[in-house]
């Protein structure tokens, strides 16, 4: 098994993807999209180093505590990880679980990339938002899409088309704890 970056987990999301998901930011990103809501994650510097065994076991937990339906990758870049990612993606899958990832890269150029993990993550992942965030484009229609310009490829066949406008709203969490508020979803 493998290692991930993270730079933060949270059990159970609603904003981050199709019904309620565990979702995973990575640390790093090379795009360095203007406007990008993440910006802290975006240098490319030791975190919080995992193993993907523990990931798993977290998903275990939250899949028994909170029913999720799936994961979500997000970042920073989910593809400078797809090592590790891929190891997690495919287990999620056989668990039943579904696998979302956000990425700033065009899903034409995943492709044409000679890179096994890359080729492994995208086997096991049944939906793609792809491309770099544009702040000019804001979308204001589709659920979890931050641009215009990004596509929602659905690369399995257990989601329908037009998912991501199914709530026509955006959605932000909050979770307090004893020292500190996380925000996810969108923060705009």
């Amino acid at each position: 098994m493998g290692y991930l970056n993270i730079a933060s987990v949270r059990l159970c999301t609603e904003a981050e993807g199709p019904g309620k998901r565990f979702a995973i930011w990575v640390q790093g990103c090379k795009h360095h999209c203007p406007g990008c809501c993440n910006p802290k994650m975006q240098e490319i510097k030791a975190n919080i180093i995992v193993d993907t065994v523990d990931v798993i076991e977290l998903i275990k937990i939250a899949k028994g505590q909170f029913d999720i339906e799936g994961v979500s990758f997000i970042g920073g870049e989910p593809m400078l990880q797809s090592l590790g990612l891929s190891e997690v993606a495919e287990w999620c899958q056989s668990a039943g679980l579904s696998v979302l990832v956000f990425t700033g890269y065009l899903y034409e150029e995943l492709k044409s990339m000679d890179d096994i993990s890359i080729k492994r993550l995208l086997e096991h992942t049944d939906i793609l938002i792809d491309g770099p965030f544009i702040q000019d484009e804001y979308d204001e229609e589709r659920d979890w899409v931050g641009s215009k310009n990004q596509k929602v490829l659905l690369l399995s066949d257990r989601y329908e088309h037009g998912i991501e406008f199914k709530h026509n709203q955006r959605t932000m969490e909050f979770l307090v704890s004893d020292n500190s508020i996380c925000i996810n979803g969108w923060p705009f």
